[in-house]
This record gives C-alpha cells, structure tokens and sequence, in this order.
C-alpha cells in the first residue's frame, strides 16, 4: 500500500514539472515585448557620429535606451519596432552641437542587449 502512494506521489510531481513548463516561444528579458521606435540623432563630432537610440513612452514621458547589437537593417529608417532586451548596467551619452558647433552632452541613456527585435512600421 505504501509503494503504490509513493508512486501515485512522484506521478503527481512529473506530471506537475511537465504542466509548468514555460512555452519556447517566451522570450526573457528585463524589457520583454516593449514597442517603441528608433529614433537616430546625429552630432558633428566625427565622421560617423550618428547614434542610435530605441524610444518608448509611458505617458507622454519618452524613455531612450541605446542598443549595443542593433542590426544594420535598423540603421535606415526610424522604424516603430517591438522588442526584447536586456538591461546592461552602465549607459552611454548622448552629445549634440550647439549654434556655434560647440559639443555638449544632451543626456544619458541605459544602455541594453536586444534579445528579439521586429519592425511593425516604416
């Protein structure tokens, strides 16, 4: 009697381990399927000085975040995308010019690791 509840026991977990297992399709990040848009801002500090940022709102309060794996097929257009990242734990400053060509620092931003990224619009 004992070894048919022990049984009917380790039953009940496996079935149990099976029934949580989280869908492949999920994808883990600390930002996970955000929509925004990217937005790229230029400074005439250097040749290639274009930098591109990811933009999401809460409210009417825009958040930039810089990916650091940005796709090249992302570098066009300012696209609206969803996507999924990572938070890195420094950031990145954002420069531009002032109406003499003087460089000045406009803002910071959280710098990320893109997970999945997909365009919803041109």
């Amino acid at each position: 009697m004992i070894k048919v509840k022990e049984g009917a026991f380790y039953l009940v977990i496996i079935l149990a381990l099976f029934g949580c297992n989280k869908s492949k399709n999920n994808i883990t990040g600390d930002l996970n399927n955000q929509a925004g848009a990217i937005e790229i801002h230029r400074c005439f500090c250097s040749a290639s000085a274009y930098r591109y940022l990811i933009v999401t709102y809460n409210g009417n309060e825009p958040t930039y975040y810089n990916p650091i794996n940005l796709a090249e097929d992302y570098k066009d257009q300012n696209y609206r995308i969803t996507f999924s990242a990572d938070l890195l734990n420094d950031s990145s400053i954002v420069y531009t010019n002032l109406a003499n060509d003087a460089l000045v620092e406009a803002f910071k931003v959280r710098n990320v690791k893109l997970i999945a990224i997909e365009k919803t619009a041109e």
